[in-house]
């Protein structure tokens, strides 16, 4: 699900994201990283990158660099160059924060490529990072027809310079805007008497995926039950960096994961927990302009669809929820939403999770994602056709949270 905002005013091109996520070496401490995702196909005859590179970087690459306290990164950011220290966080050289405090954020284009910078307001720290070829940014070259992996650098610039709710990334579920954005749905639980061995990621050192063990049970008590297909990338509670449990980590295609539970900050079981909160974005020269409209969105057409083995008919819209429906054929017991708050050095803050203590409105809870939205896009290898579909619920309104 997703917060979007609508200009006037610069955006930057959809695909950037800065993605923050607890430190694999000291779980007690966030870091930051500046991602740029690409899809290496062609949309109009559906030619997709060689075998050969494709199984180095994956068809959906990307370019990943932590966000460093000198601006320079660590190893190289791109797929085909990156090595075991790009993805490893670093305490000498990256951003490290705690959980609570209070960041500021921010995104500028230079001559060197897209530049993001956090400023750490409450340790006195920040932090920067360019997408630039200095920092090992690179594009892949597209060689479908040989078996070349070549990084070609490249200084990533915003390839738009406004942008609209029409806004639109091809090969995405999300319409995509500038957005907050939370995914969900990669977190089940795994009990019972059979160990899970230990692993790298879940996977074994043959590279077999690890699924929770015959005998053993998804969720957690009451409603626990035999597990299923998406069970797997497993890990045990030794190895876990906070919570001591089992769990596994794949995509929980059927809504029983931990992430559907009333668990969340907000929800029936979740008051003892915070929320993620953030507040409105602004835009213009000097970072004072307040976007005029925002957005809730949630791709739950795409994920609920029948090629997923969900009851969402992308064509029609018929069987597609706000509450998606489990394996179990019954409504998830939950799906989170934002809520807005007054006050705070934002002056208006958005949280993330439920109903949540002190906030001034929930939107109407899920009823604040809107309808369904048919959108219009490129059939990927159909020679230039389009097609519509419905991918999203989506609800626009003016911005009620200014600062």
């Amino acid at each position: 699900m997703e917060m979007q905002f609508y200009p006037p005013g610069w955006v930057p091109w959809p695909t950037w994201a800065v993605a923050v996520g607890a430190s694999g070496c000291d779980p007690t401490k966030w870091c930051a990283a500046l991602n740029i995702d690409s899809l290496s196909e062609n949309p109009v005859d559906g030619t997709t990158q060689n075998a050969t590179c494709a199984a180095r970087t994956g068809l959906e690459y990307v370019n990943f660099a932590f966000i460093t306290h000198n601006g320079v990164s660590q190893a190289p950011a791109n797929p085909v160059q990156s090595t075991l220290a790009t993805f490893t966080p670093n305490k000498a050289k990256d951003l490290f924060m705690n959980s609570g405090d209070n960041l500021k954020v921010g995104f500028r284009d230079t001559s060197n490529g897209l530049r993001v910078v956090i400023n750490d307001q409450t340790t006195g720290q920040s932090g920067s990072m360019t997408a630039s070829k200095s920092n090992g940014f690179a594009q892949v070259k597209f060689d479908p027809t040989g078996t070349s992996c070549t990084a070609i650098p490249y200084n990533f610039h915003p390839m738009y310079s406004t942008s609209s709710p029409q806004t639109r990334v091809i090969w995405a579920a999300h319409t995509y805007n500038v957005a907050f954005s939370d995914e969900i749905g990669h977190f089940e639980f795994c009990n019972g008497p059979t160990p899970i061995p230990a692993s790298q990621f879940g996977v074994d050192a043959a590279g077999n995926v690890i699924s929770c063990p015959k005998g053993n049970l998804e969720g957690l008590k009451p409603n626990q039950r035999p597990t299923d297909a998406d069970d797997n990338f497993c890990f045990p509670g030794t190895q876990a960096l906070r919570v001591p449990v089992n769990g596994c980590t794949d995509t929980n295609t059927g809504f029983d994961g931990a992430s559907y539970l009333k668990i969340w900050p907000g929800s029936a079981n979740g008051n003892f927990t915070q929320p993620i909160e953030f507040g409105s974005p602004l835009t213009g020269p000097h970072y004072n302009v307040n976007y005029p409209r925002t957005a809730f969105e949630a791709d739950l057409p795409r994920i609920e669809a029948t090629d997923l083995g969900g009851p969402c008919d992308r064509t029609t819209g018929a069987g597609c929820s706000l509450i998606p429906t489990t394996d179990m054929g019954t409504p998830a017991a939950f799906y989170p939403y934002y809520s807005a708050f007054k006050g705070g050095q934002a002056g208006c803050f958005w949280g993330f999770g439920g109903n949540l203590p002190g906030s001034t409105t929930n939107f109407g809870a899920n009823a604040q994602y809107g309808s369904l939205l048919k959108t219009t896009s490129l059939i990927f290898g159909g020679g230039g056709a389009s097609h519509q579909l419905f991918n999203n619920f989506r609800n626009i309104m003016p911005n009620p949270c200014r600062r």
